[in-house]
């Protein structure tokens, strides 16, 4: 079957979109804290829900496991590198995506190889997966507000010279 020419997608011209970056010292540090956060908190909370010392150790597997799995998404992500402001959001998504996807497959992987606590296990993935979310979601939009601000107010101060130069 032919499709008809009229129905054909035509790739346009992209090069006046601007270009962003994502704030990748902040994501690092961001990612640090999380990870630190998340791994650090097992011991002291891990007796006060009860996990006995098998328990919070593998809460801290868990943690550990998808804080190293969310870093690595993180830089495949490259957010030091620039791209199109229309392809960002789908990279980061992408990302996300397979963050989200791999952490419960390789945990899952590691459950069946040692089989450990279900609850504490499961916990400490969930716990250092969100933390992650918690810190980047804000530092990416924040970061992608004030790029597309600042391109905002440049294409408007350079509309407004072009029309007093006229």
């Amino acid at each position: 079957m032919k499709i008809p020419e009229n129905m054909l997608f035509e790739a346009k011209n992209r090069d006046s979109e601007p270009l962003y970056t994502l704030p990748t010292r902040a994501l690092a540090i961001g990612w640090l804290v999380s990870e630190s956060i998340a791994v650090g908190i097992w011991p002291l909370i891990g007796p006060a829900v009860g996990f006995d010392a098998r328990g919070t150790r593998w809460a801290l597997i868990g943690a550990l496991l998808a804080a190293t799995i969310g870093g690595l998404g993180l830089l495949a992500l490259m957010p030091w590198k620039p791209r199109r402001s229309g392809d960002l959001p789908t990279y980061w998504l992408a990302a996300t995506t397979g963050r989200l996807l791999l952490i419960p497959g390789v945990a899952f992987l590691l459950y069946s190889a040692t089989q450990p606590p279900d609850k504490p296990y499961v916990l400490g993935l969930a716990v250092a997966s969100l933390a992650l979310l918690t810190v980047e979601v804000p530092l990416i939009a924040k970061a992608m507000l004030r790029q597309i601000t600042l391109e905002e107010s440049a294409a408007r101060a350079s509309e407004a010279s072009e029309s007093s130069d006229g």
